[in-house]
């Protein structure tokens, strides 16, 4: 099994875009979003390392890997969020997050059916 980082793209670009909109409208009300581009390219970095993650452990069939990899992203994620006021994953964001991990965790053998592992770690 294989996980196709390509197939990831688009829901990755959905969810940054709603951070970024979402903090352009208040900056032109003259309000914080509590948070920044710097904090939403961090973002960026911890789902690209996820994805590759979780593609080598689809590569290598090590499901230990890929189901640390999960725990990795969720617990990095937190404490971003976390850093930021806990203004950064909203609900569009966290339903987006999700749908991208458990997909990319049961491509990479993590996870079967429609189990959430993520509810384990998460706080966002």
């Amino acid at each position: 099994m294989q996980v196709k980082t390509n197939d990831y793209v688009e829901l990755k670009s959905e969810i940054l875009d709603g951070m970024r909109s979402y903090m352009e409208d208040l900056a032109q009300d003259g309000a914080d979003a509590g948070y920044n581009v710097g904090d939403i390219d961090e973002c960026e970095r911890i789902i690209d390392r996820f994805l590759d993650a979780a593609r080598a452990a689809a590569e290598s069939g090590d499901r230990t890997a890929a189901h640390a990899s999960v725990r990795r992203i969720v617990l990095a994620l937190n404490a971003l969020n976390a850093r930021c006021g806990y203004n950064l994953i909203e609900t569009d964001q966290r339903e987006g997050l999700c749908e991208l991990i458990l997909s990319a965790a049961a491509d990479a053998g993590a996870i079967a059916g429609e189990e959430d592992i993520t509810e384990t770690w998460r706080e966002w």
